[in-house]
């Protein structure tokens, strides 16, 4: 298959003096500048630009604006694009007061906040490479990024975080000095051989420092050097360090912008899923300054119950969560429509099916009831303000998949969510959905400027409609793997095509469906290969009691199911025994009446009625082979606290199946079967 791509230009094209052919389309040297390809077509075509050149036209234009959100003591307090951009440039003086070169690189691990956005934003001004840590990371891990990536500055958000760092502080012989921005006692009282300083010391060390330097360091940044490096969050192994460029992020940036158009003078988007996450990175440092929108950062607690209280105070124009978000809230929601009296109840009802029809009728170009504005009077408009959402026009998921179920349910609210799929490797998206003209049930179509097509495994592009891997080329596309030329090359082939390592099919209207990951494809005794996700899902969809759903059987005879029911969530996120009041409701609909999960674990109307599900999905499956011949309970719930779950709520089947591999082989004890 040939290029379509060539070189950006002749500065660009003088690049390549120093490399040979392999090297055109990946590097694993975070000091290698690899040549910009950019496509034939309009959006391929845009002038590179770095990050600094962003951050300096939206200051130029819209200096006294709203840039950055925090609320402390119940008061909000604001950095305005101007202020953002001078305390950044002090960080980046005290990175040159500290001694830290440039291309060097800074660690920083904490819940999103300003101090988090200034240390990134300002090591970048100072031709450092910022490098964010999931919080959720132990020792092991933050060594282990620290080591590999060479950090020379550790930014922690408290002490707690620091001590990860501390307790093998004799392991990370270039790291100069910690910062610690949220710190909850006397720094002094710490023991570190090297110094330990709070936000406000930090900062000091830059004042006596000339702006200068700083400029004549951004001079040198060029939108194909490395900006960042966004580390794997490890399911299939030790985490990767994905090499991204100014352009590779800037380009995922604007395209971020072109989904969300137009944009007004008040313009929010709210900060709470990890910052050391790609897609959190490419809105807040990308997208959110490309359009001037206002960052407002959430409660530390946001994913534990207070996400939805900021909502209602900030009100977003844009809102991006993950599928475990949209779950949470559709939970909450159905739990308070449970809760009204049977003619409240019958209205809600009622609006939620007009506009269910009349959402898809909007987003398929088809003409719209009346009684549709009518349920928009009578209820939904009040609700999506009620819920803080009437502002937004854009509800948008990724980093895993969204049920049919829940995508259903948001449609009858009038609040459809479209996706976006991609991967750290393409600075987020490679495709976007839309409300004109888009397949709402699909992950979106390639985005505009760049190719996505289907492989076999022989590399040969499949037609519509014929799954297999999901291969992408565009311009945010990473550069490689930090020190891994193996990985490197088993991702990125010689036509510069990143192997996703997804599998899925493209519809003829050139909709993108995913079926799985090819390497949990599950490959049973009789040599079929069945992808465990699409089962699971349709499971799910078959009943809403329940919230895990693992298919196992790797070189066995048949297939299993592991199953979890939905319970009510705890004040700190957790699970409790309660089952949720649409779990009751449903199982009492069936005849029993329990109302907790120990219950329902020996209740045998409960497994009659799973068994009837299961019975169901088997008699619509693709093939005998995808039957679910057995199945059992979860001994306990998925969560990130336990290890299954990456910090995007992604199941780490690895672990899971070592976890409870006695669970699983319970399944399999039966040889008659």
């Amino acid at each position: 298959m040939e290029s379509k791509f060539f070189w950006l230009s002749d500065s660009a094209q003088s690049l390549t003096s120093n490399l040979d052919g392999k090297h055109l389309h990946w590097t694993t040297d975070i000091n290698e500048e690899l040549p910009i390809f950019m496509p034939p077509y309009k959006h391929g075509q845009e002038a590179p630009i770095t990050f600094v050149e962003i951050f300096q036209q939206a200051v130029l234009e819209t200096p006294n604006k709203p840039a950055l959100r925090v609320k402390k003591a119940d008061k909000w307090i604001t950095w305005t694009f101007q202020e953002y951009y001078s305390d950044a440039l002090l960080f980046a003086t005290s990175l040159i007061s500290l001694g830290i070169s440039q291309r060097k690189v800074v660690n920083i691990i904490g819940f999103n906040a300003p101090e988090w956005i200034l240390s990134f934003a300002g090591s970048v001004m100072a031709n450092c490479i910022p490098t964010g840590i999931y919080t959720t990371s132990g020792t092991e891990t933050c060594h282990y990024i620290a080591d590999h990536s060479e950090a020379e500055l550790i930014v922690a958000q408290n002490e707690s975080h620091l001590m990860k760092y501390l307790k093998v502080i004799d392991k990370l012989p270039k790291i100069k000095a910690f910062v610690v921005y949220w710190p909850t006692g006397n720094l002094k009282e710490i023991n570190s051989p090297v110094p330990i300083y709070s936000w406000t010391e930090f900062l000091a060390l830059g004042e006596n420092v000339d702006p200068g330097e700083v400029e004549n360091r951004m001079s040198s940044i060029r939108p194909s050097s490395c900006m960042t490096i966004v580390y794997t969050s490890g399911t299939t192994g030790p985490p990767k360090g994905v090499l991204l460029s100014h352009d590779n992020l800037a380009w995922s940036g604007r395209r971020l912008r072109d989904v969300s158009e137009p944009y007004g003078d008040d313009e929010h988007s709210i900060s709470y899923l990890p910052l050391s996450h790609v897609v959190q990175q490419t809105i807040d440092f990308f997208g959110c300054l490309i359009a001037k929108v206002c960052i407002d950062f959430a409660d530390e607690d946001a994913l534990q119950g207070s996400l939805g209280k900021t909502i209602k105070e900030v009100r977003p124009t844009y809102f991006f969560g993950v599928p475990r978000v949209y779950e949470k809230l559709e939970e909450k929601i159905k739990a308070m429509f449970n809760s009204l009296p049977p003619s409240k109840k019958k209205i809600v009802n009622w609006a939620r099916e007009v506009a269910y029809r009349n959402v898809l009728n909007q987003l398929e170009n088809r003409p719209v009831e009346k009684s549709f504005y009518v349920a928009k009077a009578v209820f939904l408009d009040k609700f999506r303000e009620m819920l803080g959402f009437d502002r937004c026009r854009t509800l948008m998921y990724g980093a895993a998949p969204l049920s049919r179920s829940t995508l259903k349910f948001f449609i009858s609210l009038n609040m459809p969510i479209i996706s976006g799929y991609g991967m750290s490797e393409t600075a987020a998206p490679m495709t976007f959905g839309t409300y004109k003209n888009g397949n709402i049930w699909s992950q979106g179509a390639v985005l505009p400027g760049a190719e996505l097509v289907i492989m076999n495994s022989k590399g040969v592009q499949l037609p519509a409609g014929e799954a297999g891997e999901i291969c992408y080329r565009g311009r945010n596309k990473f550069a490689g793997y930090l020190k891994n030329e193996k990985e490197t090359r088993e991702c990125i082939d010689q036509n510069g095509f990143l192997h996703s390592g997804d599998e899925g099919y493209l519809d003829r209207d050139g909709f993108l469906f995913i079926t799985g990951r090819i390497k949990e494809l599950i490959i049973t005794a009789g040599g079929e290969n069945i992808p465990p996700f699409l089962i699971e899902e349709q499971i799910k969809d078959i009943s809403k009691i329940f919230n895990t759903v693992l298919v196992v059987g790797e070189g066995k005879k048949y297939l299993g199911a592991l199953i979890s029911f939905k319970k009510a969530l705890q004040p700190d996120g957790s699970f409790s025994e309660k089952l949720t009041p649409e779990v009751v409701e449903i199982l009492k609909a069936h005849g029993s009446p329990v109302k907790e999960n120990r219950q329902a674990l020996v209740c045998p109307i409960v497994k009659k009625y799973i068994q009837s599900c299961i019975d169901k999905y088997n008699k619509h499956a693709t093939s005998r082979a995808q039957h679910i011949r057995k199945w059992g309970f979860l001994p306990q719930d998925f969560s990130i606290a336990g290890g299954e779950l990456t910090a995007t709520m992604k199941v780490k089947r690895k672990v899971v199946h070592k976890k409870y591999e006695a669970a699983i082989e319970q399944l399999f004890i039966d040889p008659t079967l």
